[in-house]
């Protein structure tokens, strides 16, 4: 599996019909069709990302009631209910990727409060090993899920960049989110 962009991971997380929050992708000029998402899956808070370039602006809590005023900045971009919300349930977060040779990189971090970029900045965890290390590997809160979740979806060779909950959240009632999927960028 090859995935060189951002547009390309939402395909994929679509195609292979992976949890997520509910999203969409909008392009500036879309104010009536970003309102009728908003009026189908209500929240307090949303997750804006511009999806036109790898690391672009990114705001992960933005107010019901802002939503259309904080769009102005983008020209392609997905909205999606924000993990702040589930802020008292997050357990893990950041990316992770298992490779056909048996090995296991992870960046990661337990703070509730962090997304996927903040535990890149800041992680706890900071690992690459491989698969059989069990005295690092269970360390990490929950590996054993995360390592057959990403197996059974047949995501390996893959970096994924995800959450995981206490409890089911997003579009399937699962207790991990994917946000992105990585191969070539």
């Amino acid at each position: 599996m090859k995935i060189e962009n951002k547009l390309q991971s939402i395909k994929v997380i679509n195609d292979l019909k992976l949890n997520k929050f509910p999203e969409q992708l909008f392009k500036s000029g879309e104010e009536s069709k970003i309102k009728k998402f908003l009026k189908q899956y209500p929240a307090q808070y949303y997750a804006i990302r511009d999806k036109s370039k790898a690391s672009g602006i990114f705001k992960l809590k933005v107010d019901f009631n802002k939503v259309l005023e904080e769009i102005k900045d983008y020209n392609l971009f997905t909205i999606n209910v924000s993990s702040i919300n589930y802020v008292d349930n997050q357990l893990l977060v950041g990316e992770i990727e298992f490779l056909s040779n048996n090995e296991v990189y992870a960046i990661l971090t337990t703070d509730p409060q962090a997304s996927v970029r903040d535990a890149l900045e800041h992680p706890e965890f900071n690992i690459k090993t491989d698969i059989f290390n069990n005295a690092l590997l269970n360390k990490i809160p929950h590996f054993n899920f995360i390592y057959s979740y990403i197996i059974s979806h047949n995501l390996k060779d893959v970096i994924v960049e995800f959450a995981l909950f206490n409890k089911e959240v997003g579009i399937k009632k699962e207790k991990i989110i994917i946000y992105e999927l990585r191969t070539n960028y």
